[in-house]
């Protein structure tokens, strides 16, 4: 349904009588009962809400992802360890840092499963123990040891539209938000997306 039937329906048209009407009475004004007759209240609460709901649908439709992204974003140097970087992912409850140099170029990204020893996250290892480094040790090498290099990302001005099907057909559940250059401004999240395709219509 259009957004000028729901208008249409809610209101119905303006009639264009001027002034008072002699000579009618109340039983013969020209129109019958049902022209006359406004919709009920809840059919008119029904036609709104879904005006209100392809209002939002239209602002969705031109957000990028400057709009949604957390920012300033949370990320490592490529000069922190292992175990800083672990610290920081607990500190702020997230699950995916981007790994920049002193310009704030992305390098790379780390994940927890990345930062935990390896005989946590394959409990197998455990058996040859003597292969593995000790954790204090560990957890005192450069985090670029166990960054991924090959990152996906996207752009502030990517509509938002463009990257959900990376979320819902690729498993992202975190892509850095990458200006021209290469600086990280933010970070979108699959949890953001789902807030705002969730949103009240008007909370834009």
């Amino acid at each position: 349904m259009s957004i000028s039937s729901v208008l249409h329906w809610c209101f119905g048209a303006q009639p264009h009588h001027v002034g008072p009407d002699h000579g009618r009475s109340d039983g013969d004004s020209g129109r019958d009962d049902g022209e006359r007759r406004s919709p009920p209240r809840d059919e008119r609460q029904t036609m709104l809400g879904e005006l209100q709901r392809q209002t939002y649908l239209h602002e969705l439709l031109r957000l990028t992802c400057a709009d949604v992204m957390r920012k300033p974003p949370v990320t490592v140097s490529v000069d922190e360890t292992i175990g800083g970087a672990l610290k920081t992912l607990d500190a702020h409850h997230i699950k995916l840092l981007p790994v920049v140099d002193a310009q704030g170029l992305l390098k790379g990204v780390v994940t927890h499963v990345d930062l935990q020893p390896l005989d946590e996250v394959l409990p197998f290892l455990k058996l040859a123990s003597d292969t593995t480094a000790p954790e204090s040790e560990r957890r005192g090498w450069p985090v670029t040891t166990v960054m991924s290099a090959h990152v996906k990302y996207v752009d502030p001005l990517t509509p938002l539209t463009e990257v959900i099907p990376l979320f819902t057909k690729n498993g992202h559940h975190h892509l850095p938000v990458v200006e021209e250059g290469g600086r990280v401004v933010g970070m979108l999240t699959q949890a953001d997306i789902v807030k705002i395709m969730c949103g009240r219509p008007g909370g834009l």
